[in-house]
């Protein structure tokens, strides 16, 4: 029969070793709110907001992420700044599924 050797108590409480090839820690230099991830808002001027969305018959949270090449998150994030800025209007929608159109 083989032995296998056990652990002792006294060898769970030592510190493992560590290797100088693993990546070291290093300080970070931006803090959390300067990452951007990726996800910037589109700069669309608003005279041109009707060439951007003349084509389409409503302008919804999906249509307008495939209009602009962005995810829907950033596409919400759009719309609702055109609402606040009073440039579009929620017309229908129901629960997240909003549709909105351009105020002339």
């Amino acid at each position: 029969m083989s032995e296998t050797k056990k652990d002792t108590k006294s060898s769970w409480n030592k510190p493992k070793e560590t290797s100088d090839t693993k990546s070291s820690k290093k300080p970070k230099d931006e803090s959390i709110g300067d990452i951007t991830h990726g996800l910037a808002m589109p700069t669309v001027d608003e005279t041109k907001l009707k060439d951007l969305f003349g084509g389409t018959k409503a302008i919804t949270l999906y249509e307008t992420s495939r209009i602009l090449n962005v995810n829907a998150s950033v596409a919400n994030k759009f719309l609702n700044d055109l609402e606040s800025k009073n440039l579009i209007i929620r017309v229908g929608g129901y629960s997240g599924h909003y549709i909105w159109k351009l105020i002339e």
